[in-house]
């Protein structure tokens, strides 16, 4: 398959275009700049390549949860890039992607959610790759480690130390901290997710609130 990964989820933008055998990758920490970012190097990998964007097979990115503003941009570009080569698009949740990329066995994952909160799930990697439950969000203190778990993965367990700190001593945990666009390719290749018109994208933010009021900020703080 010819297909254009990306995802805007964190302070990171990840694009990937997988064409023939080959897979040409952009992953770099761009801060605030993903919307002005985003097109000019996707267009460069197209350009790299030597491919047309009407020659794909469709356009895959991260549904989320992460950055509200993020998910919004890499959906938007999705959707805009999918309308215009006429496309569908393959959304792949975030969580999904870090388990992924962590290689085989039950794997628990925390992605930092802000709010001094994680977004959480537990998956069973390798031949028989499935998530164990739905996504959640969590306070770090509320998180116990699934039994069996062989695996950590997500950049949660370096922004709160303290999270599982016992089973870390005692599990790798992945290197890999965020969403990689390689590693959509391989999932939307798994056919595991549905390629949908790019008007039946949706977004996967878990929690629906964006920011800790002046109040809470304050009671954060005194903590």
């Amino acid at each position: 398959m010819k297909l254009l990964a990306l995802d805007t989820s964190t302070t990171y933008l990840s694009l990937a275009l997988s064409h023939g055998d080959d897979t040409l990758v952009f992953h770099q920490c761009v801060e605030q700049k993903h919307a002005e970012r985003t097109l000019p190097e996707v267009s460069r990998l197209l350009a790299e390549a030597g491919v047309s964007l009407s020659s794909l097979d469709g356009i895959a990115f991260g549904q989320g949860p992460g950055s509200f503003t993020g998910l919004r941009i890499a959906c938007g570009v999705a959707q805009g890039l999918a309308y215009s080569a006429d496309l569908p698009v393959i959304a792949i949740p975030t969580l999904d992607n870090l388990a992924w990329q962590a290689g085989d066995g039950l794997v628990q994952v925390c992605f930092d959610a802000r709010m001094k909160q994680v977004y959480s799930a537990l998956y069973r990697t390798g031949a028989d790759w499935q998530r164990l439950g739905a996504i959640a969000v969590v306070s770090p203190e509320d998180l116990s480690l699934a039994e069996g778990a062989t695996m950590l993965a997500g950049d949660g367990f370096d922004s709160y130390p303290q999270l599982l700190a016992d089973a870390r001593e005692r599990l790798p945990l992945s290197p890999h901290p965020r969403p990689h666009a390689a590693a959509y390719i391989r999932l939307a290749e798994s056919g595991r997710y549905a390629a949908v018109h790019p008007r039946e994208a949706e977004l996967l933010y878990v929690r629906n609130k964006v920011a800790l009021t002046s109040v809470e900020q304050q009671q954060a703080r005194s903590r």
